[in-house]
């Protein structure tokens, strides 16, 4: 009997399995010489992670939202992004966030001002742990629009640094 049961409900458990993405853009702007981030992510798995690692609730996108969230949001990409030019650390800037007309994403936005300061780019790490310590099956993909190329990379808990040639 125990063997039936496992058969009948061991498929549902696959077709539940939950899949977790986040979409990263790396846009170069080369008259500003900066680099745009934007990152978009489920409103539910970003409150997740921040929850995680305090209990107070933070209700992102409604009008209770918590006053602290901005800077959360802030500290816990900083954490979890390193962009790597020329193998120096770059640091960015959070510029802002945007609901989705869809109010289950939301969109990060921040950039790297000045990203030549090191000389011409020739190369970009980067480190995205993004989720990772919540979700085991995260998947975080990055593309990165730099001039006339395109790359794009996909990030795990297995594969958490890759770097590119320009």
């Amino acid at each position: 009997m125990l063997k039936i049961i496992l058969l009948l409900f061991f498929p549902l458990s696959i077709v539940l399995h939950d899949f977790h993405i986040t979409h990263t853009t790396l846009h170069y702007n080369s008259d500003l010489e900066t680099i745009e981030i934007t990152i978009k992510v489920s409103i539910e798995d970003l409150e997740r992670s921040l929850e995680s690692r305090d209990s107070e609730k933070l209700r992102i996108g409604t009008e209770k939202e918590n006053q602290s969230v901005n800077k959360k949001i802030e500290n816990y990409f900083f954490d979890r992004l390193k962009i790597y030019t020329n193998n120096k650390k770059s640091n960015f800037n959070w510029i802002g966030k945007e609901l989705h007309n869809n109010l289950h994403d939301i969109y990060l936005y921040f950039e790297i001002p000045n990203c030549n300061k090191y000389g011409k780019i020739e190369s970009i790490k980067l480190t995205n742990t993004i989720f990772l310590e919540t979700e085991s099956h995260q998947n975080n993909i990055v593309l990165i629009e730099f001039n006339s190329s395109n790359f794009n990379l996909t990030f795990t808990k297995d594969h958490e640094t890759q770097r590119i040639i320009l």
